[in-house]
């Protein structure tokens, strides 16, 4: 099996689809999705409405730097990588498929964008955060789109 970069928008079921390669994996692999990378190491859980609270912002580049190691450490070994990603970007996700390896694949995961904000809206309303989340896959470049700052 070649490593494998799943990418999709935010709520689509990268995590998932990520844990179903893996479980299937023939040989050794490692997964770095970037969610369970972040759970580990702040140890959040889920909320009783099933979702995540905020990320801290000050953590996100701890959280990509760990991810990368996992990467760059696998790839090292010749262990092959489950990556997700959820940025559309084309030269983000080429960057990353890259990282994975010459032999590396992408597979797409996405149920629409308007299955997405179905998903990741409560009470029928789409967090700020969430959209920015949104926008990230279906705008790059634009993801926030009045809903906060680039640092």
């Amino acid at each position: 099996m070649a490593s494998v970069l799943v990418s999709g928008p935010a709520g689509g079921g990268k995590s998932q689809r990520a844990q179903e390669l893996l479980d299937a994996a023939p040989g050794p692999a490692v997964l770095a999705d970037f969610q369970a990378v972040y759970i580990a190491l702040t140890g959040v859980r889920r909320g009783r409405d099933g979702t995540y609270p905020l990320r801290d912002e000050a953590l996100l580049p701890i959280a990509e730097y760990v991810r990368r190691s996992i990467i760059s450490g696998a790839r090292g070994r010749g262990i092959d990588v489950i990556a997700t990603n959820s940025d559309g970007s084309a030269a983000r996700r080429d960057f990353l498929l890259g990282e994975l390896g010459a032999e590396a694949i992408e597979e797409v995961v996405d149920p629409g964008e308007g299955e997405v904000v179905k998903r990741l809206s409560r009470g029928g309303r789409l967090s700020a955060a969430c959209r920015v989340a949104v926008n990230r896959w279906y705008r790059p470049g634009r993801e926030f789109g009045g809903f906060g700052r680039r640092r």
